[in-house]
């Protein structure tokens, strides 16, 4: 049962990633637009994560950047995530899992509110946080 659960979950993401790579959010009225936007005018963390998964797909970094600062971190903490019990046990290394550290969720916390305060000052240089 666990074998066909992770079939499906790969199927839907490869799915997913299919659908954002061949079709822009910022041009395509499929894609919901943020509620959290639309309501208040401010910017949440996660605006611009669809553009940015879009811009990661056609390998284009600085539209991920540009789209959602925290985007690729955040893969790039979600791949290590993942990769990192194979490369200890592979190279027999020690490289240390963070996100099981005491601290980790608050540290993550901290830094995705201190991103959503920021992205939406008006002046330069956090005005570059905004989405492209």
């Amino acid at each position: 049962m666990k074998r066909f659960f992770q079939a499906g979950l790969l199927v839907v993401i490869l799915a997913l990633a299919v659908l954002f790579f061949l079709l822009d959010p910022s041009k395509n009225q499929l894609f919901p637009r943020c509620i959290f936007h639309s309501l208040t005018g401010y910017y949440c963390p996660g605006c611009g994560s669809q553009r940015a998964i879009h811009s990661l797909l056609h390998l284009n970094i600085a539209g991920v950047v540009g789209n959602n600062f925290l985007f690729l971190p955040a893969v790039l903490a979600i791949i290590y995530h993942f990769i990192h019990p194979f490369l200890n046990k592979k190279f027999n290394w020690r490289l240390p899992n963070f996100f099981y550290m005491k601290n980790t969720p608050w540290v993550i916390f901290g830094i995705i509110l201190l991103f959503w305060l920021l992205r939406n000052l008006s002046v330069y240089p956090f005005s570059v946080l905004a989405p492209g």
